[in-house]
């Protein structure tokens, strides 16, 4: 466009020197006839007020002016026309922008294109994969479905021969509670009731809490196993003093009572005699601890308290009365250094936790 507005310039100009060239001519070859027509225009003139020369330049003047519009108007539109080639190759230039722009995208969505087949390529091929492997997992569940239900049927099978089992065992236990309780019998896991002569118990283990009594003493004690045979005690009672102790310990003293109070611990062995229908259980026993004296001074009643060291050694045995409730005695030997010994017997009952229970080696 900047061109065409360059040769229409070109083409003003180029006339603008062609009807200057023209003018130029005409008056200096056709004086004559100029002058001729000119005296005729003066006399014109003469006769009109004007000279012919006046009206040349009116007329060239007003040609003048003419092509000065024109030129004005070619300027006009040579500023109009720069104006729309300004904004055309703005126009031009975004166009371009954007057709680049345009270009990359499609260069890019191209190749994103080409990574989405490759992808779609390969999550056809994993789907074809997974669908395998959940064709087999099904035909997997099939088989365990079918083995759930063969179980299921088996499971239910064992259940009712268990609840069956149940009832025949709560039945027989019915029986045998009933039969135990009845001395010298017991019953059988067969149900059959049977002597308890010469049967072997339970265990040879002594878990015991008792009280004794005696007429020199009276104590309670108790006990618990090692081993099913050997077992530790703990004894706490009255026991009477030797006969000479306040004589030789406290002449010239009194006292209100001829006992002490004890605390023994010791050891000791047991065992249950199977040959006989109560299961008689014979124990031997030995306890070492303090024993207190109390006395008052005859002159003036203070009181005090003498410590002794006791030592006891005892034979006895057990017997069942009912379930734990045992019946037991025993023939002691108390000893204290420098005195008599003194020898009592004491009757009691006692309740056993447990005959098969031990620290070491029992249940």
């Amino acid at each position: 466009m900047k061109k065409g507005v360059i040769i229409a310039a070109a083409v003003l100009l180029a006339l603008l020197a062609a009807a200057g060239i023209v003018i130029a001519t005409r008056q200096k070859d056709d004086s004559p006839p100029v002058r001729i027509i000119e005296d005729t225009m003066d006399n014109n003139a003469v006769k009109n007020g004007t000279s012919p020369n006046d009206e040349i330049i009116l007329s060239q003047n007003a040609q003048i002016a003419e092509l000065r519009a024109q030129l004005e108007d070619l300027e006009r539109k040579m500023a109009q026309q720069e104006f729309d080639y300004t904004a055309l190759k703005a126009e031009k230039d975004a166009l371009e922008r954007r057709n680049s722009d345009l270009a990359d995208q499609n260069r890019w969505l191209r190749g994103r294109n080409n990574e989405l087949s490759s992808s779609e390529g390969k999550l056809r091929n994993d789907v074809a994969a997974l669908g395998a492997e959940i064709a087999a997992l099904n035909e997997q569940l099939a088989q365990l479905e079918k083995k759930r239900e063969e179980n299921e049927a088996a499971y239910q099978e064992a259940l009712a021969r268990i609840e069956e089992y149940e009832a025949k065992v709560a039945s027989t236990q019915a029986a045998l509670d009933e039969a135990n309780s009845v001395p010298g019998t017991r019953m059988t896991e067969e149900g059959e009731l049977v002597s308890t002569f010469k049967t072997m118990p339970a265990g040879q283990s002594r878990n015991i809490i008792g009280i004794r009594a005696g007429e020199t003493a009276w104590d309670i004690e108790g006990t618990f196993a090692l081993m099913p045979h050997w077992f530790l005690l703990a004894d706490a009672g009255i026991a009477e003093v030797p006969d000479n102790l306040v004589e030789e310990d406290f002449p010239g003293f009194r006292s209100d009572h001829a006992h002490m109070y004890t605390v023994l611990f010791g050891t000791g062995l047991n065992w249950r005699m199977n040959s006989l229908q109560l299961q008689p259980n014979f124990y031997i026993r030995t306890m070492l601890g303090p024993a207190w004296f109390k006395y008052k001074i005859n002159y003036n009643d203070d009181e005090g308290i003498n410590t002794y060291l006791l030592w006891r050694s005892s034979v006895g045995f057990d017997l069942t009365l009912y379930k734990n409730l045992q019946f037991t005695t025993d023939v002691s030997l108390d000893w204290i250094k420098d005195f008599d010994l003194k020898p009592h017997v004491t009757i009691g009952l006692q309740w056993n936790f447990s005959n098969s229970w031990a620290l070491f080696g029992g249940k």
